[in-house]
């Protein structure tokens, strides 16, 4: 494929992939509602949330970038009938589904005020965010929604251990299996990109990976939220590394790929970053069990 291959023209070549994933999507989802999980009632005239800081945070964060999934289909630029359309149309409303259920739960608990968090959510719908590399680039945006989900699935995964309730349990697994299935999706069309448009799609990946920032990075109070988050190990760089961006990176087999032509550099570039990240990781590792010893020793003496 000529290296100067347009986003529609990409996206007319993935035209099969798209509709192989989209039947087997729809063959795999399940339907449910939020009130299969979370009913008020459930915590009429118990005590107040007993969920840790780190985990309202996490929660509130997720709910918020969950939310805006509007951005990401006016980002898409298609309006035409068929299977991308379908799918963009299914995917938010699936995400719609977990942006009401996480809000439910976190009322339903008094986790939250609830005026708060619709002012918070009336904020957001209002100014938005963007994902840093997300936009009229179709590769880029594939790429970054890609491992977007897959982050939201590694804090929901950890924030389910540090909720201590069983409701949190199922409700964060249900949403966690149909993030799952959304990752397969787009990590399928980026494997497909590949073939299709390799040099480009691998400069696509490199790019938002060297670019990247924690979903919701501009929503109000993230700074707060994203120091709890990685302080009690939900999501911090190591994970960042390990559960997101290696198997992701795996899959697509960049390092195996022997056709990406002029690509070839910006995959090198790559590799260079990730022994960056590699070494900041183990740092930031160190870093933090020193500050934990020495606060265990300041409460011994």
């Amino acid at each position: 494929m000529h290296s100067d291959i347009g986003q529609f023209t990409v996206l007319r070549e993935l035209r099969p992939t798209i509709e192989e994933n989209l039947a087997r999507h729809r063959a795999e989802a399940v339907q449910w509602q939020p009130t299969d999980f979370v009913r008020a009632e459930m915590y009429w005239g118990s005590r107040a949330s007993t969920l840790t800081e780190s985990a309202k945070a996490a929660l509130v964060t997720n709910l918020l970038v969950e939310q805006n999934i509007p951005l990401y289909r006016r980002d898409s630029g298609v309006t035409e009938a068929g299977a991308w359309p379908s799918w963009l149309t299914d995917w938010s409303r699936e995400r719609t589904r977990h942006a009401a259920a996480v809000t439910d739960y976190l009322v339903a608990t008094r986790s939250v005020d609830p005026i708060a968090l619709g002012r918070a959510r009336s904020q957001c719908m209002t100014v938005g965010f963007d994902a840093p590399m997300n936009g009229a680039h179709l590769l880029r945006s594939l790429v970054q929604v890609a491992l977007d989900e897959s982050v939201s699935s590694v804090c929901h995964r950890n924030t389910a251990d540090q909720c201590h309730d069983p409701v949190a349990d199922r409700l964060l697994g249900r949403i966690i299996a149909d993030q799952e299935l959304h990752i397969r999706f787009f990590s399928n069309l980026v494997s497909a990109a590949l073939d299709v448009a390799p040099a480009l799609t691998v400069t696509a990946i490199t790019e938002v990976v060297m670019n990247f920032q924690l979903p919701g990075t501009n929503l109000p109070g993230f700074a707060r939220s994203a120091m709890l988050i990685s302080r009690d190990g939900i999501y911090d760089l190591a994970r960042h590394l390990d559960e997101v961006l290696k198997p992701m990176l795996a899959q697509w087999r960049i390092v195996e790929r022997t056709d990406l032509g002029s690509g070839a550099r910006s995959r090198d570039q790559l590799a260079d970053y990730l022994d960056h990240l590699d070494a900041q990781a183990v740092a930031t590792e160190i870093g933090r069990t020193r500050m934990l010893e020495y606060g265990n020793a300041l409460r011994a003496s």
